[in-house]
């Protein structure tokens, strides 16, 4: 049998299509295998969010076709969609587009029937182009699914060549998301995770204009679904109708990844982001009154062009006081093609690195006081894993919880108290586990 294996850089909705193509190559006849075994055909699903991101992915598909010269190596996605010159050096057979994506397959077996050398197929994108199922089934080893209803972006941050990567916001209609849903649910997916590029877009495009918030309403309706997350939600998209789903909607977990960038308002300008650091924390505010233990992650990205040590003093002084359940940090890094490659006074190398090993050590501290909240608590735990003395797993608030290894199956939703906490996670009573630092429950 024909083998295949799969490499994904990037955001959640670069995995989603990755499990989407696993999923259309196994229907082909492919047999899936890690991506570090011997293969007939390799797919590395690109990023390009960064100019780092950039380089792995060139570097990554360079290395994989000295290795394995004998395969057919893909490189995919947003990289060779933005950057077809430099992703046209690292040699593979095919290099697809992030508009292409679902013709991978056909592609690739024309290949293997010696139909030809290396291909290239990357469509510009264009006002009308649809939103793209690459398949309605899902390949991944996990009990939570992600379910892509939205693409594309129309938001052109400073720093950002995304919209350029992914094209026109566009939206999976309701009735073909709930479709997938009832697919994933059969499947024995335990919690499907909604993503897109740009969430809180979902439904602008389409005639009815549903929201996200009416969409989940109808997902929760699924017969059998037991946990609807959200991913990567922008402040400004954080609306009432939203908002009543977090206090009301049981299935709807409560967890939100919040993006905050900066802290200073003057930063947030210069990166073209439509919020101020005071509309930030009324969202906040407005979130914690709706569900108030909810979990709020966020990125923060250190060393934009002219950030000062003052403006990192507000991003810093800012995130201590939301008390995020855990950040991102990341470091700018130059995007040929965007406005801020462009702009003057770029931070240096030495400077981003030490901010954002203060706000790596920020995170930890906040991540620690907010699973600490947790403790004596019930909280609902997604079991994933279960081996030796310890079931793992992800409370509602998105936090790693350890548990009993007889508290359940792989896929159960299982309630306990939680008895002690890091900044890594949080355990129930009954685990033992080596951390000396873990602060226990009073009894």
């Amino acid at each position: 049998m024909t083998t295949v294996g799969f490499h994904t850089l990037g955001c959640k909705v670069n995995q989603q299509e990755t499990g989407a193509l696993a999923a259309r190559f196994q229907a082909a006849g492919f047999c899936e295998v890690p991506f570090t075994e011997p293969a007939d055909v390799y797919v590395i699903n690109s990023c390009a969010v960064t100019g780092e991101a950039e380089r792995k992915s060139l570097s990554l598909a360079r290395r994989q076709k000295r290795r394995c010269g004998e395969a057919i190596v893909v490189l995919a996605g947003c990289f060779p969609q933005v950057s077809l010159e430099k992703a046209t050096g690292a040699g593979v057979d095919l290099l697809v587009g992030s508009n292409d994506k679902a013709k991978i397959v056909e592609l690739v077996t024309e290949l293997l029937e010696g139909k030809g050398g290396a291909v290239t197929m990357v469509t510009p994108w264009s006002g009308d182009t649809p939103f793209e199922v690459i398949s309605d089934v899902f390949s991944s080893s996990r009990v939570r699914a992600t379910l892509k209803v939205q693409d594309g972006c129309e938001q052109f941050c400073a720093y950002c060549i995304i919209p350029y990567a992914r094209g026109r916001e566009r939206s999976l209609s309701p009735a073909a998301v709930v479709k997938q849903a009832r697919g994933l649910v059969a499947q024995g997916y335990g919690e499907v995770v909604l993503s897109g590029i740009h969430l809180g877009a979902y439904g602008r495009d389409l005639p009815e204009l549903p929201s996200l918030a009416d969409l989940i309403a109808e997902l929760s309706g699924v017969a059998g679904l037991k946990r609807l997350r959200l991913g990567s939600v922008e402040p400004n998209d954080v609306n009432a109708p939203l908002l009543a789903q977090f206090a009301s909607n049981e299935k709807l977990c409560a967890h939100i990844h919040l993006p905050l960038q900066s802290g200073s308002n003057s930063v947030l300008s210069r990166m073209g982001r439509q919020y101020t650091a005071e509309q930030y924390l009324g969202v906040v505010a407005a979130l914690r009154t709706a569900s108030p233990s909810i979990g709020i992650t966020t990125d923060v990205m250190v060393g934009f062009p002219g950030e000062s040590d003052a403006e990192f003093g507000e991003t810093v002084a800012l995130v201590s006081e939301v008390g995020f359940s855990r950040l991102h940090v990341f470091r700018y890094s130059r995007r040929e093609g965007t406005p801020a490659a462009s702009m003057p006074r770029q931070v240096a190398a030495a400077v981003k690195a030490k901010r954002a090993n203060l706000l790596q050590e920020l995170s930890l501290r906040e991540a620690h006081k907010f699973n600490l909240s947790l403790v004596g608590q019930e909280a609902a735990v997604l079991l994933e894993s279960c081996g030796g003395e310890v079931c793992e797993g992800y409370t509602s608030s998105y936090v790693k919880a350890y548990l009993p290894a007889d508290a359940g199956a792989i896929g159960d939703i299982v309630t306990r108290q939680i008895a002690a906490a890091t900044s890594e996670g949080v355990w129930a009573a009954g685990v033992i586990f080596p951390p000396q630092n873990i602060t226990r429950a009073k009894k």
